[in-house]
């Protein structure tokens, strides 16, 4: 196994530092070495690198351990996003290939698996056994953490991931429609005239095809979107389906198609739980998750729904109000993920690596 190395950063004296089982460490390399903290990600693929490029970029994390089972690939990513800190302040990126590196830190972020291509849906894509053997890892080694899982499909392996792992299942969430429900707010707020950040809607259910924006709900700052004038010659009908519609194709469709991945957009969703997990901020923002009583869908069922994040993972889950529409596709979304939940526990082993 070849050895990782840590890469420290500073804007007054920028210094590679080996790890301290490196044949090139001292002292420094001790020091750093000893901090704790920060978040950790497992898999340096194009969301995996994204992510930690995001957590430096946005100052979300000021320590950031990189796994890959193929320590090269994760260096190259590590050294690269290092690169640039000293223009930042400062930050350390570990490249690693043991799991025992990401000891203590408080947030790990599981992006590996195979990935989807164009034509595919998320659903498509067989990740389950590969998520359990990353939650046994976890257990051993960082077993207080809270786990963000970035990997498709989300809502199917969240649950699996909280099947497979000792931490309690609010510790285990996924990144759900996050993405997707900016990805609504930004086309809404382009086609009223308004600032996105006061588009106030969301998606729900899966994250893919049977998701569906929760139009009953949505407002404009203060104002139901039913009661917000419309640019002329505009009906809300038509504006609900081009939003929705545009939504759903965006990441699977238009990007996959156009450059093979998506990475930017989910890498900054990713970003923004984890903020809200080590600053405990108790932001709301629609993870995977198990769904409560109250929306009427087979227990154990794990949907992308609005969900408080803090410390503890998800520490709040909220009701949100549906009509019997929505009700309809909320059940229909359950049964889709449900389903493809059974024909991931019985797949046969993967013969993906872990972290590739």
């Amino acid at each position: 196994m070849e050895i990782g190395t840590y890469a420290t950063f500073d804007a007054d004296d920028a210094a590679v530092v080996a790890r301290p089982d490196h044949p090139h460490s001292g002292t420094a390399g001790e020091l750093a070495w000893s901090r704790r903290g920060g978040v950790g990600i497992v898999g340096a693929g194009h969301v995996g690198a994204a992510v930690a490029n995001a957590l430096i970029l946005m100052g979300t994390a000021q320590r950031v351990v990189l796994y890959n089972r193929q320590v090269r690939r994760a260096e190259g990513e590590a050294w690269d996003i290092a690169d640039g800190t000293p223009m930042l302040g400062s930050a350390e990126v570990l490249a690693t290939d043991r799991w025992e590196d990401l000891a203590g830190v408080e947030v790990v972020v599981v992006a590996v698996g195979v990935r989807i291509k164009p034509g595919q849906s998320r659903l498509d894509v067989v990740n389950g056994d590969l998520i359990q053997t990353v939650m046994e890892r976890l257990d051993e080694v960082v077993p207080d953490a809270v786990v963000v899982v970035a990997s498709n499909p989300v809502d199917v392996l969240t649950r699996i991931a909280q099947d497979s792992s000792r931490r309690p299942w609010h510790k285990i969430l996924g990144a759900g429609t996050v993405l997707d429900t900016a990805r609504l707010r930004r086309g809404l707020a382009q086609l009223l005239g308004v600032d996105a950040q006061n588009i106030h809607v969301h998606v729900i259910g899966e994250h893919g095809d049977s998701g569906f924006p929760a139009w009953s709900s949505a407002t404009i700052g203060p104002v139901p979107l039913g009661s917000f004038p419309l640019p002329p010659g505009r009906e809300l009908t038509a504006i609900q389906s081009e939003c929705a519609e545009r939504t759903r194709r965006r990441g699977s469709e238009d990007i996959l198609a156009r450059k093979g991945h998506t990475a930017a957009g989910i890498a900054v969703a990713v970003s923004r739980i984890v903020e809200s997990v080590l600053q405990d901020q108790r932001r709301v923002y629609t993870v995977s998750t198990r769904a409560l009583p109250e929306y009427n869908v087979d227990e154990g069922s794990v949907l992308s729904l609005p969900s408080v994040i803090g410390k503890e993972g998800v520490v709040g889950r909220l009701p949100l109000a549906l009509n019997p529409s929505e009700q309809r596709m909320l059940q229909r979304s359950a049964g889709v993920l449900n389903a493809a939940y059974r024909t991931e526990t019985v797949w046969p082993a993967s013969p993906i690596d872990v972290g590739v």
